[in-house]
């Protein structure tokens, strides 16, 4: 069976989403809770509580936008009119996130809930239409990874001028004063996300829909009760989800590990630098090894050589900043290997739910990756927080317990993480039957 390829041209613009999304997520992933303990002024511990507490809706939201999706008909698609409609509120809601109002600490923590939690939902409202129009490009498991691997290459060149341009970028645009320099930032990143959103809506079409007429929607009870039989669909939402808790205990500990266990504050760019790029080579070789190795085997290998890096990174902690970067950097080429991979088995569990309950419902089961995205990163931003704040984190009196807990948490925890993944990967078998499935697919439809 010939399965329509798309052009670069495509995949290009489908990778400019996901550089829109992260010049606003990527911040808030590497620099939020920097941003609220040190520049706005909040306890570690309320940072930790804000963190969790806005996320828990998420688990209501992001399946209702899913539904919205799916139930969505315009002249532009299901999808697309998100992208054209929500991305200037999107570019508002980011710079008010990163306002420091002159208000009391209550004030300070209110206006924090409500503008985290808006950002959170505007986030929602475009990134879920935009993720899902990826299983509504194309059937072909190989043009899905290489999607992946633009909108991860994407997700990554954001974080890479994010890690390294943010910081002096705020100091100079606010004259030494962050408070200023931050929001301003966030504007120029705001303003370039809207241009790539349209752009992003512009060039890249639905190529696969079900035929819809008046009242042909599935039932919602019918839809997430399949949704939960779908083995396949579970496995990539609890991978996803460990995926971006790594990435969010990862983001929120590297700068405080820079600064006071390397003890060169110099040096954070640097290493979020190397992060962002890292994940970015590991997106770039990511359809080579689908390819030839399938979602489920190249994803377990990788995992587990990272195990062991992250285990030789332990032993050379303190002994050579060169020989521990190059380490982290390694260590970070290999997970960011696992986007693409996530995303191809989930356009492949889209498939095989439409295959094994005859619909298809790409924005409910895409609500799964949209919820990991946030709620991970959420888990993974509030145990930082939260330990920091159990170990007594103050940045003007740093103790010995606090220097230990930052250690224990840029390494045995991404550790501990890594290795619950591959065992929950083990449960994968859809890389064998896929194409089969959409062979299927095509002919039920013909």
């Amino acid at each position: 069976m010939k399965l329509e390829k798309l052009t670069l041209k495509e995949k290009i613009s489908y990778g400019y989403g996901d550089l829109a999304s992260n010049f606003v997520w990527g911040m808030a992933t590497s620099y939020l809770l920097f941003f609220y303990t040190d520049i706005f002024g909040i306890s570690a511990a309320a940072v930790g509580t804000l963190f969790l507490i806005t996320r828990i809706w998420d688990a209501v939201n992001d399946p209702l936008m899913g539904i919205l999706v799916d139930r969505t008909r315009t002249k532009h698609g299901k999808a697309r009119p998100y992208l054209l409609y929500l991305a200037v509120p999107f570019g508002i809601i980011s710079v008010l996130t990163f306002i420091t109002p002159n208000f009391s600490d209550t004030g300070k923590l209110i206006y924090a809930y409500v503008t985290y939690t808006l950002l959170g939902m505007i986030y929602t409202g475009i990134n879920l239409p935009y993720g899902t129009l990826m299983t509504m490009m194309t059937r072909d498991s190989n043009e899905k990874g290489q999607l992946g691997s633009f909108r991860s290459a994407g997700r990554s060149i954001g974080g890479i001028i994010v890690a390294a341009v943010t910081l002096p970028l705020a100091s100079f645009l606010g004259n030494g004063n962050q408070q200023i320099g931050f929001p301003l930032v966030m504007t120029i990143y705001s303003i370039i996300g809207v241009a790539l959103f349209l752009l992003t809506f512009k060039n890249c079409k639905e190529k696969i829909a079900q035929p819809f007429q008046k009242g042909s929607a599935p039932k919602i009870g019918k839809s997430l009760k399949a949704m939960f039989k779908n083995q396949p669909w579970v496995i990539v939402a609890l991978n996803a989800l460990l995926w971006f808790t790594r990435l969010g205990v990862m983001n929120a500990i590297t700068i405080y590990y820079v600064n006071y266990v390397v003890g060169k504050p110099a040096l954070v760019p640097v290493f979020l630098t190397l992060l962002n790029v890292a994940n970015l080579v590991g997106a770039m070789i990511a359809p080579f090894l689908l390819k030839r190795l399938g979602s489920r085997n190249a994803s377990i290998t990788l995992y587990s050589i990272v195990v062991v890096l992250l285990v030789l990174m332990y032993f050379v902690e303190g002994y050579s900043t060169f020989l521990f970067g190059t380490l982290f950097f390694l260590i970070n080429v290999l997970i960011g290997f696992g986007e693409p991979a996530n995303l191809t088995m989930l356009g492949d569990s889209i498939d095989y739910q439409e295959w094994k309950f005859k619909h298809r419902v790409e924005g409910l089961l895409y609500s799964s990756y949209s919820f990991a995205t946030k709620f991970g990163v959420a888990i993974g931003s509030a145990f930082v927080a939260y330990a920091l704040g159990w170990a007594g984190y103050d940045p003007t009196a740093l103790t010995d317990q606090a220097i230990s807990m930052i250690k224990i948490l840029m390494i045995v925890a991404p550790i501990a993480i890594t290795v619950v993944e591959i065992f929950v990967l083990y449960f994968y078998k859809l890389d064998k039957t896929h194409a089969q499935i959409t062979k299927e697919i095509a002919e039920r439809s013909a």
